[in-house]
């Protein structure tokens, strides 16, 4: 009987390698010598999905072969989709249509025919039947999409989420990405640990010296005031909201950024002042918190505990004190903030949570995880739907996708 098996298995293998042959084979007809070209090549029956790399000392046949076969795929892809005519497709693409358009295109048995070095590239070539692909264009609808991208912005391009929030126009979520995105080249932290007021003293000194200091000053004395007014006298942002993600580093100081929130008509919500420093800081920055990550980090035992009688849902009044005083010193912990907007809801105080969802949506991005990031959303939306009464269509579906 493992004869039999073993006998059969020889023979797939046997034909399995024949047919790839033969396809490979087919391809090199079309190919002739173009071994080159990125490119997606067919025949009657198949798409022939060529990657070419230049090699050289330092490259990696694993690397190649895997990246490789990522790119085929996505070249192919990208290839059928502008073969196919879509309906409406003008007012899909305001919306960020990429990555649900390649969603909804579905491929089986690809097979890679060609993985090899040759001379000085390195070549992965797929093999993929035209029958075993399936896009249907007519199921392509823009409440599918809205609901898809609600659920996967945070892996799109700069662009295209760019395209899907700004269509959106839920605001002060485009702003918390503008932070997270000027963050890269900026420091914009406005919540920072304990400085040593000497050190602190001559950056200071040294820096009010420079008569038209650059964002980059951010970086040694953070949240100055000085290094942002003096920026914004001598510099024009792009864009309204990469100028609040400016002043959004100095929120602390003065009042000046919450001001300039109600001139783009973000919800400034008010917050019950707290003895604790941060909820003050919470206010007045009105939840666009960035943290230093060097801020202390809550003791495991103190977070099960607060953990355990969150589950347990009693002594709400309690909860809320137990996680108040934890965040007054350890701000920078997203289930911390988590458990806190749940508990606001639970009071009704949805206003309240809204503001702290911001914070949550803060700190997801700021440590780029995705399911921080949707979780955030959730408490996000679930306060949103609470407070504000009219929506198009698409945000509410937004919210109610989120949830």
């Amino acid at each position: 009987m493992r004869f039999f098996y073993l006998t059969i298995f020889i023979v797939y293998c046997i034909s399995s390698e024949a047919f790839a042959n033969s396809e490979l084979a087919e391809f090199k007809k079309f190919r002739k010598n173009n071994l080159n070209d990125t490119i997606v090549f067919e025949s009657n029956e198949f798409y022939f999905s060529q990657v070419s790399y230049d090699w050289d000392k330092k490259s990696n046949r694993k690397n190649l072969s895997r990246k490789g076969t990522i790119k085929a795929i996505k070249i192919l892809k990208d290839h059928i989709l502008k073969l196919n005519k879509i309906p409406d497709m003008d007012k899909l693409s305001k919306w960020g249509a990429s990555l649900y358009l390649k969603n909804n295109l579905k491929i089986s048995n690809s097979r890679k025919i060609e993985d090899r070095r040759f001379k000085k590239k390195y070549l992965v070539v797929l093999s993929i039947p035209k029958k075993n692909i399936n896009f249907n264009v007519n199921n392509i609808k823009l409440e599918k999409l809205v609901s898809f991208n609600a659920r996967n912005h945070f892996k799109f391009s700069k662009n295209e989420r760019k395209k899907f929030l700004s269509q959106l126009n839920f605001k002060d979520i485009i702003l918390l990405w503008s932070i997270f995105e000027l963050e890269k080249k900026y420091n914009l932290t406005n919540v920072l640990d304990l400085v040593h007021p000497t050190k602190y003293q001559k950056k200071i000194i040294k820096i009010i010296n420079e008569k038209k200091p650059n964002l980059s000053l951010l970086n040694e004395v953070p949240g100055f005031s000085y290094i942002i007014d003096n920026y914004l006298k001598f510099n024009k942002p792009i864009n309204n909201y990469d100028y609040l993600a400016i002043l959004s580093s100095k929120c602390y100081s003065d009042d000046e950024f919450r001001n300039k929130l109600m001139d783009i008509k973000i919800d400034n919500l008010s917050f019950n002042l707290n003895k604790f420093i941060i909820f003050d800081t919470l206010e007045k920055c009105n939840g666009f918190l960035k943290f230093e990550k060097t801020l202390e980090q809550i003791d495991n035992k103190e977070i099960n505990k607060i953990s355990k009688k969150f589950s347990q849902g009693k002594d709400l009044d309690g909860i809320i004190l137990l996680l108040e005083k934890a965040l007054s010193k350890s701000p920078f912990n997203f289930q911390l903030w988590n458990y806190y907007s749940a508990c606001l809801r639970a009071k009704n105080k949805f206003k309240e949570a809204l503001i702290v969802s911001r914070v949550e949506i803060s700190i997801a991005l700021q440590l780029n995880n995705h399911k921080m990031y949707a979780e955030a959303l959730k408490s996000y939306s679930k306060s949103k739907i609470k407070i504000q009464e009219n929506f198009t269509d698409q945000q509410k579906q937004f919210l109610e996708s989120t949830i």
